[in-house]
């Protein structure tokens, strides 16, 4: 995205402030429709005047066709360079690789610094992203045991992260998606599509459907946007990311009803086989001080 008003235009428009991603920060946050819906997950990333998005799942043309009709006469240009960039996760020892290469990046999700035009930002403590022009990237693979996609979806699994693929886009408040635990919503900024109704549902604590991490020893790996069910065969909640652990194992993530989660749960392709209900990060016990 580039122009002058891009940055008024992206803090108008997100779910958090892209003025927020400074030269050591880049931002998550979401893009709603006005009923509150989650339409992309995006992280901004500033490049010189001008500001890559990343998008975790969902179609740019998409994403581009729907959000240059509010552009209107601001001076906005958007473009698809998904050709021109490429992204990649980094698993394992992330900060011992970073040292390697002269390179130092904070601890917190969402920490960021650019090392030979390449973008590194931290994600989890055991995960980074790397951003950097086609040509770039090449150089930077060569120094790396490739891991496989799979490895890289569950990874984004165990921290929690859904990949908005079409089908779900317009579907989840972002409390549904728990992008307010992982830092992407900011109720102090001013409005944005949706924000009104992402409020009242804050402030009411009204939040019946949530999103959980399940595994279990499913002989098919059910698809986005199957059906989870209790034990009457009642539909509590639909799989948003799945990929498998192993041959004997699928993990996913799933948005469930909060009422429902301490039941036992199966999906619905295989409903004699029970899930196992794992921790997210913001599940996790706090250390005592």
């Amino acid at each position: 995205m580039s122009g002058t008003d891009a940055e008024m235009f992206l803090n108008a428009q997100l779910s958090r402030n892209v003025t927020e991603s400074g030269a050591n920060r880049s931002t998550l946050s979401a893009w709603h429709d006005s009923k509150g819906r989650v339409l992309a997950l995006l992280r901004a990333l500033r490049n010189g005047n001008q500001w890559l998005l990343m998008v975790h799942g969902g179609d740019p043309d998409t994403i581009i066709r729907k959000l240059t009709v509010f552009i209107l006469r601001a001076d906005v240009a958007l473009r698809d360079v998904s050709a021109e960039w490429h992204g990649a996760a980094v698993l394992g020892d992330v900060d011992a690789w970073f040292e390697h290469r002269g390179a130092s990046l904070g601890s917190q999700p969402g920490d960021s610094t650019q090392k030979d035009h390449t973008f590194l930002i931290r994600a989890t403590p055991k995960m980074a992203y790397l951003v950097s022009p086609i040509g770039v990237s090449s150089t930077i693979e060569s120094e790396l045991s490739m891991a496989n996609h799979q490895e890289g979806d569950l990874a984004e699994i165990r921290s929690g992260l859904v990949e908005l693929l079409p089908e779900l886009a317009g579907r989840f408040s972002p409390q549904m998606l728990n992008l307010d635990q992982l830092g992407a919503l900011a109720f102090d900024k001013g409005c944005y599509p949706g924000q009104e109704v992402i409020a009242r549902i804050q402030n009411l604590g009204n939040v019946k459907r949530r999103l959980f991490r399940f595994s279990g020893p499913l002989s098919e790996l059910p698809p986005v946007d199957s059906v989870i069910i209790n034990t009457a065969g009642v539909e509590v909640g639909k799989i948003v990311r799945v990929a498998r652990a192993n041959t004997q194992r699928v993990e996913f993530l799933a948005v469930v009803s909060v009422d429902a989660i301490e039941g036992t749960l199966a999906c619905i392709s295989e409903p004699q086989t029970p899930l196992a209900k794992e921790r997210l990060p913001s599940e996790e016990p706090t250390p005592p001080a």
